[in-house]
């Protein structure tokens, strides 16, 4: 179900993987929800709709051995990315996605191990290591070295056996099970211009769009309401008082405190801006939350917001939620270019 729900949304972004069954193209129609956007694919608003452009891929390749690995700890922003070549500094790239379950993370006692923070800028809000689903070391575990392993992670550790029963209730107790079902069933780019009217009508007589999206002040983007709705505290417009800065600082340090201790040699922090605070910041009071806590905290900064502010390109699809190619490469060329001048 679950390859099946991704070749449905995100087959565009892999013309060369898309399946060839007719069949199951008939059976299995294709979605618009994400094709042009997730913000699109909320609001259906036809004026918004841009085809997404699939992302630079930045493959290994040869070059000499660094016996550096980077780790990266992050969101949407970073997921299903390939970066294995993206860094010269090291040999390989690993990604764990903090939005699910992960861990605990066992570093290879072979190689240096670097680590980078990254967060959606939105993201920092509520932000705690504890409250995340991520699996870690107790200090016991970590007395003992077991948070270290001679294994690479090139070669697989062998799995415990799971029982058939198990592994049958994980998959029928499955929390996004009905979700999944209904959109591979009920979801269809054959509904798109019934969508697309009844938003239009909605937009252009009342105003209105999806709650979960806003118009930008120059009508030209969407954003993720909740970036711009003051009633959100992951809103860039809510007032952050001091001791609000200050608890998100704590609690990125205690984090970057337990990494450091598991045997990271060191630990990087890159906050993503929202969109909004790009392209939209003065349509009310910004809270400049995102460069706050930049001048705030004591761990190493991958900084972006002063280099998107002055790029004069678009560095986020204008109906997504997300950078485009071009904004993640600017994160690249910046992280390269930080990384470089501390290990060299």
């Amino acid at each position: 179900m679950n390859k099946i729900k991704s070749e449905k949304y995100f087959d565009h972004l892999y013309p060369g993987k898309a399946t060839e069954n007719a069949i199951y193209k008939a059976v299995f129609v294709h979605s618009d929800r994400w094709r042009y956007g997730d913000l699109y694919g909320l609001s259906y608003l036809h004026q918004y709709k841009y085809e997404l452009e699939p992302f630079k891929q930045y493959p290994a390749r040869s070059r000499p051995v660094t016996n550096r690995i980077l780790y990266i700890i992050g969101d949407s922003f970073l997921a299903d990315k390939i970066l294995s070549g993206a860094f010269h500094a090291f040999d390989d790239v690993y990604f764990f996605d903090r939005r699910f379950p992960f861990g605990p993370v066992k570093l290879d006692s072979t190689k240096q191990n670097y680590l980078i923070m990254e967060f959606a800028e939105r993201n920092l809000n509520g932000y705690s290591i504890g409250k995340t689903s991520e699996v870690r070391w107790t200090n016991k575990e970590i007395g003992t070295r077991a948070n270290l392993r001679t294994v690479p992670y090139s070669e697989k550790i062998p799995q415990p056996h799971t029982s058939i029963i198990d592994r049958l209730s994980t998959i029928l107790f499955n929390k996004d099970l009905s979700r999944n079902l209904e959109l591979i069933l009920f979801d269809n780019k054959m509904v798109t211009p019934f969508k697309e009217a009844k938003a239009s009508l909605n937009y252009r007589l009342f105003g209105r769009v999806a709650n979960e999206v806003a118009v930008s002040s120059n009508k030209e983007r969407l954003f993720l309401s909740l970036t711009v709705d003051t009633g959100s505290f992951q809103s860039a417009f809510r007032p952050k008082s001091a001791q609000a800065i200050d608890s998100m600082v704590h609690n990125l340090d205690e984090a970057a405190k337990y990494y450091s201790a598991i045997g990271f040699k060191q630990v990087f922090l890159s906050i993503i801006p929202n969109s909004v605070s790009i392209y939209d910041s003065g349509r009310m009071p910004y809270n400049h939350l995102l460069q706050r806590v930049e001048q705030s905290t004591h761990i190493p900064i991958i900084s972006l917001f002063e280099a998107y502010k002055a790029d004069r390109r678009n560095l986020f699809y204008k109906s997504d939620a997300h950078w485009n190619p071009s904004g993640l490469d600017v994160w690249v060329n910046k992280t390269n270019s930080v990384l470089n001048s501390t290990l060299y």
